[in-house]
């Protein structure tokens, strides 16, 4: 009647709404103090196959000692019991030392100090859960229906821990569902993607509850200020630590986990476990996510499921980066087709404009000539009076005006035919320099050269790269307000793609150029000057253009601007450079 009113308590407990830790606790506690046993504990079976001690009654002392080491299947009494699923029952006389076990050496010195142990396997038909061990002090032998009651007792501990792992398994998928539905969203937005990197490794943390979550990315595409992206705590001592793991993790494309032992100002031995799984697309890593979790102790249970987590977020990571990266890569086509069909349609503009205006520009001379001409001829009468004469020298100055001003236009909207021949680049910037340190007005300006002597030829129209040294000397000059320093330089250079350049370097101290305005001082007609037509600049960008070469700028605010103009070296067939 005991042995029913005893089984009926532990069904009613095993059914009841208390936590699983708490209905364990209780039957055993129920085991212990009804059948009288002083140690009642359960090993409970890992995913990795090996067994812990994980359970046992309230007055258990050896529970601190048998959940130090977890047995392999097979190892020592406990093993056997779980690889065979058959009971084994001894007494003081036949225990083997240690339960069989070399690890458990700590029982040495109290296992004979009990008289009977049973080693129950806790199963069904299908599956084995563990190992429930019940032993006594004062029990010479366990009798027949204790060993019966024990293994109906073990059948509804086991039927206990199924239903915990599956309800464990059941929150453990809802949630991953949950952070998978919510990675989703951030992944599927259009946000910057440093935004979006940003929401992820936030919603990785937060529902993992980890100390820190980490994405390294290794791309070009789109170009980011920063390449990891860190929500939590990830400190100066961890770092090194995280950066190992993510390499090990690309090298061998699978996930890893790392334990790391802190012991600095801690009264309790600190463990962090890492996990780093690479982000792959199409076999190749991307980058990297990194988790960290802090707890006090092993807990060798969370491992293989952190793995399998990390590994699923990863992949699913993955194919929301592949498409950001996609997008990334097609907007930047989208853009790149968009300011090309600008800059076509804006050639086709300044082609018809120039057309226009080489028409306009030859009307307007032809009566200039003739007003130029006549008030001239005027001009030159005794008989004028001092007002007439000063009228008609206006009239001449004004007129020698326009005319520089249509003439520059027309060389900007005409095609002038080029004619090519080598030209020494150095005496052609030397010429230059004679005539502008030939007049007063440039006493005040400093003329610094370093020119290299073993240039070579360059295959130009050297009356148009004179005309694109005058506009650049000419532009520092009016910078400088005709006072400080112009430095020339020219050297031998490889470009990029390996071919021979030389480049000629006009800087001067003139204070540098507005930033807001520097992209349009190529333009045509663009000025900040009460004077010019705007377009030194822009005639000598496109005569530098038309034999293949380019100008860029360095503008140092408050200091000056540097013309640099780069120019191919030509290959003849003959003669090798030209």
């Amino acid at each position: 009647m005991k042995s029913i009113e005893l089984l009926g308590e532990v069904i009613e407990i095993s059914n009841s709404n208390l936590e699983t830790n708490s209905r364990m606790k209780a039957i055993l506690n129920i085991i212990s103090y009804r059948m009288e046993f002083e140690e009642v504990l359960v090993f409970k079976l890992d995913k990795d196959k090996r067994l812990t001690c994980s359970y046992a009654n309230q007055t258990s002392q050896l529970y601190q000692l048998l959940n130090k080491h977890r047995c392999h299947i097979g190892e020592g009494v406990i093993g056997t019991v779980a690889q065979k699923r058959i009971p084994q029952y001894f007494i003081h006389k036949d225990i083997p030392p240690r339960f069989g076990c070399i690890f458990f050496n700590e029982l040495d010195d109290v296992i004979y100090n009990y008289r009977s142990y049973a080693f129950i396997p806790v199963s069904d038909d299908s599956f084995l859960y563990g190992v429930l061990i019940v032993i006594s002090r004062s029990m010479e032998r366990i009798n027949d229906n204790d060993k019966i009651l024990l293994a109906i007792i073990a059948r509804e501990i086991g039927g206990l821990l199924k239903t915990n792992d599956l309800l464990i398994n059941l929150k453990k998928r809802i949630s991953e569902l949950v952070t998978l539905s919510e990675l989703g969203k951030i992944l599927t937005t259009n946000l910057d993607p440093q935004i979006i990197l940003k929401n992820t490794v936030f919603t990785i943390a937060r529902a993992l509850n980890a100390v820190f979550a980490s994405i390294n990315i290794d791309w070009s595409i789109p170009k980011m200020e920063c390449q990891r992206f860190v929500y939590g705590n990830l400190n100066g001592s961890l770092s090194e630590i995280v950066e190992d793991c993510e390499t090990q993790a690309i090298q061998q494309k699978k996930t890893i986990n790392y334990e790391y032992y802190n012991n600095k100002d801690l009264p309790v031995k600190k463990i962090y476990t890492l996990y780093s799984a690479p982000i792959l697309t199409k076999n190749k890593a991307i980058g990297v996510l990194t988790v960290c979790f802090s707890k006090p102790g092993k807990n060798f249970n969370q491992n293989e499921d952190m793995l399998y987590i990390t590994t699923t977020i990863t992949n699913y990571i993955a194919n929301g980066l592949e498409n950001i990266l996609l997008s990334a890569k097609l907007k930047e086509v989208i853009k790149e087709l968009n300011e090309t069909q600008k800059r076509v349609i804006e050639q086709e503009k300044f082609k018809s404009l120039g057309e226009m205006m080489a028409n306009i520009a030859h009307e307007i001379k032809n009566p200039l000539v003739v007003i130029g001409g006549f008030t001239k001829r005027l001009a030159k009468k005794v008989n004028l009076s001092q007002t007439e004469n000063k009228y008609a020298n206006i009239i001449v100055s004004e007129v020698a005006r326009l005319e520089s001003i249509l003439n520059d236009v027309l060389n900007y909207v005409k095609e002038p035919p080029l004619s090519l021949e080598e030209c020494n680049i150095n005496a052609c910037i030397e010429d230059i320099l004679y005539l502008f340190t030939s007049d007063g007005s440039w006493e005040r300006v400093k003329i610094t050269k370093d020119l290299d002597p073993s240039l070579p030829l360059i295959l130009c129209d050297v009356q148009q790269m004179k005309q694109v040294f005058i506009n650049m000397i000419l532009n520092s000059f009016e910078a400088m307000n005709g006072k400080g320093e112009i430095t020339i330089k020219t050297k031998n250079i490889i470009d990029d793609e390996n071919y021979p350049q030389v480049m000629i370097s006009i800087s001067d101290t003139g204070g540098g150029i507005d930033p807001t305005i520097i992209e349009n001082i190529f333009n045509p007609f663009f000025t900040t000057k009460e004077k010019g037509t705007g377009l030194g600049l822009a005639i000598s960008n496109k005569i530098v253009k038309n034999i293949g070469g380019r100008i860029e700028i360095e503008n140092i605010v408050g200091k000056g601007v540097t013309f640099k103009i780069y120019l191919p070296v030509k290959k003849n067939k003959n003669n090798g450079e030209v």
